[in-house]
């Protein structure tokens, strides 16, 4: 069994390892980049969203002609399916550096983050992600870049939307079993104790069930008048259609961002009511984000998702960082990016020494009448 286990490993990160390119220019300044998301699996929708994003982003870069050293520069992506398998993820990076990529887009989750960044910071090369713990900027790695926020930030928003703006004062965790979900459990049990809240339970699962109703049915009995859940997001409609035949009563707040259309379609009825958290400030009231989500739209004949923007972003901010480097070695790229101010669809991008954000901000949606509707938005600032 063991050894059917290892080549099992080995086939998937065989698959994973299949490279798609963009068509090469005529001419110019050639500047290969990665992408590396889940293409396939639990998360492959929002792999998907991003990777989409992504291919816009780097059509606007070899429209926009950009120049280094007199050269036009045009991009050429390299895509990796790393399943959110951190050993595919491992592979995956490997793959990049023999190709002398400038940087690396799209990392999605925690694990896979934490454990690809030290390949990548060894060859010098930026990689950019959405992982949600801290420590993926905190492992002393200057080429780690995060376009998001980190548990502590974005647990701290749902805990004070759901007490000071909902007045919920006892809630329910269940978390899965990934290093996302532990961390992320344990942020928001802090901040929400802390603004007075009660934790009425906690319960781990599988990361990928979809049963959760024995569960629930504690839940139940315990009366809690809110659940959080610190999973993925085809875990969380689930979660939400199983209140809804249960007759729970209590409103579902998300981790993951789960704003959009396939979680409204798959969660049902059961999706009203549901908290969730998307990135960016006055996301809606922004014309640059309104092109970018029509245009989004007639190409792939799809809602962006959650990451979208930040996946786009990511390019143009690499981008923005080979052309002021005026070279694409990626330890001057990632020097670039340390130096960097860029206005993005997310806001205003510019890191601090870590590779975190100095400026972010988030937005709260909660469905009503079977539609998301952004509730309130936050700012949170870091010292320069």
């Amino acid at each position: 069994m063991e050894k059917q286990g290892k080549r099992g490993i080995l086939l998937l990160a065989a698959a994973a390892l299949l490279v798609f390119q963009l068509p090469d220019a005529a001419a110019g300044k050639i500047v290969s980049i990665g992408f590396a998301g889940p293409l396939s699996g639990l998360s492959s929708a929002s792999g998907i969203s991003m990777l989409n994003a992504v291919k816009m982003a780097v059509d606007d870069v070899n429209n926009a002609d950009l120049r280094i050293n007199g050269e036009k520069l045009t991009l050429k992506l390299l895509v990796q399916d790393d399943r959110s398998n951190p050993r595919i993820a491992e592979m995956a990076a490997k793959y990049f550096v023999k190709s002398d990529v400038a940087g690396v887009v799209g990392i999605f989750n925690s694990a896979v983050a934490v454990s690809s960044s030290d390949i990548y910071q060894k060859a010098g090369i930026p990689h950019f992600a959405v992982s949600g713990t801290r420590r993926f900027t905190q492992q002393g790695h200057d080429a780690a870049f995060r376009i998001a926020a980190y548990d502590e930030q974005r647990a701290h928003v749902l805990a004070t939307y759901l007490a000071e703006e909902l007045h919920k004062i006892r809630v329910a965790i269940i978390h899965d079993d990934s290093v996302f979900g532990r961390d992320y459990k344990e942020k928001f049990e802090s901040a929400f104790t802390k603004l007075g809240g009660k934790i009425v339970s906690v319960n781990s699962v599988s990361a990928t069930t979809y049963d959760f109703n024995d569960i629930l049915k504690g839940i139940r009995v315990g009366k809690a008048d809110s659940i959080f859940f610190g999973g993925l997001g085809s875990q969380s409609a689930m979660l939400a259609q199983n209140m809804y035949r249960l007759g729970i009563n209590a409103t579902l707040v998300t981790a993951s961002s789960v704003v959009g259309p396939m979680f409204l379609q798959t969660a049902g009825p059961g999706a009203e009511g549901t908290v969730s958290i998307m990135p960016g400030f006055r996301q809606r009231r922004s014309k640059q984000m309104e092109g970018f989500e029509k245009n989004y739209q007639q190409r792939y004949n799809a809602v962006a998702g959650p990451y979208s923007a930040v996946a786009y972003d990511q390019v143009q901010v690499l981008a923005a960082a080979v052309v002021r480097a005026g070279s694409a070695n990626p330890r001057k790229v990632g020097a670039a990016l340390h130096a960097i101010k860029y206005n993005g669809l997310t806001g205003t991008v510019s890191f601090d020494a870590h590779g975190d954000l100095h400026e972010l901000t988030f937005s709260t949606y909660q469905v009503k009448g079977s539609v998301w509707t952004m509730f309130k938005q936050y700012h949170v600032g870091t010292e320069r």
